[in-house]
């Protein structure tokens, strides 16, 4: 088995690379970056997925692996290639999981298998429950359970219509619903309508974020990672709440030092 990266924006793909030395990886142009990762490396334009084939069977790829940022393209001029121009075309009509079948399709017809990040990364996930469930009070544990409760009620609901995977309640009041903006963006949003009405009686609002009903897996797990973490908390959210099994936490060992340092509460169901 030989492995490819295909390298979206952030560190959470060079995280997987560092874990994984022998895989090499396919940067994204704008989006990652070949200095970046000591794996053998090229890099490829978001517009060319032909050529993308072309360089990952020059390199006897079997297996892939996509992780990180990659925005939708919005200008497709400078595509000459109309087998190209339809693929794309049908990704971008359609919503995210739709589009992310789509692109296992395409994989899949050519010979590529799609793995789930998690089969080789070690240490992604929290375990069930509260970390740390001993630094908060049992009328805290009690609001954030509640709310989580609500909450994924709430993304079960929504998924048929293929949005968001991650939502923001409080008290069953629903501030936000991740939309094409993505999490961070969304919790910019909703720091300002927090702050506009906030109530002091309750603990502040909790993000939700656990894979759809019916999500790819194998290639678009939700990901919280340090700066996501440190914004909620900048913006007076009280927790955040994950899936134990299904949402991937970028470099846990930095995130869980964040959290013990500063006591921000992570739930995991």
């Amino acid at each position: 088995m030989k492995i490819a990266i295909i390298a979206g924006g952030g560190n959470f793909p060079i995280q997987i690379a560092r874990q994984n030395k022998d895989a090499f990886v396919l940067c994204i142009q704008g989006y990652s970056y070949q200095n970046l990762f000591e794996n053998k490396s090229e890099t490829v334009s978001l517009l060319e997925p032909l050529h993308w084939l072309t360089i990952l069977k020059n390199n006897n790829i079997t297996h892939i692996v996509m992780a990180g940022k990659i925005n939708r393209p919005s200008n497709l001029n400078n595509i000459s290639n109309e087998k190209a121009i339809e693929l794309i075309n049908q990704i971008i009509s359609v919503g995210d999981n739709a589009a992310l079948n789509y692109i296992e399709e395409f994989f899949n017809k050519n010979g590529f298998k799609i793995l789930p990040v998690n089969s080789i990364l070690k240490d992604c996930f929290f375990s069930k429950g509260f970390y740390e469930e001993e630094l908060f009070s049992q009328n805290f544990k009690k609001f954030v359970s509640k709310n989580s409760k609500f909450g994924v009620r709430l993304l079960n609901t929504i998924s048929k219509f293929d949005v968001g995977q991650s939502v923001v309640v409080n008290n069953k009041l629903v501030y936000a619903i991740e939309g094409l903006e993505g999490t961070n963006s969304m919790i910019d949003r909703v720091k300002i309508l927090y702050n506009q009405n906030k109530n002091f009686d309750n603990f502040g609002p909790v993000l939700i974020k656990i894979p759809k009903i019916g999500q790819n897996i194998n290639l678009d797990l939700p990901v919280i990672g340090l700066e996501t973490i440190k914004k909620c908390q900048v913006s007076g959210f009280s927790s955040i709440v994950v899936s134990s099994t299904g949402t991937l936490i970028a470099e846990l060992n930095k995130v869980i030092a964040y959290i013990k340092k500063n006591k921000f509460c992570i739930y995991a169901i």
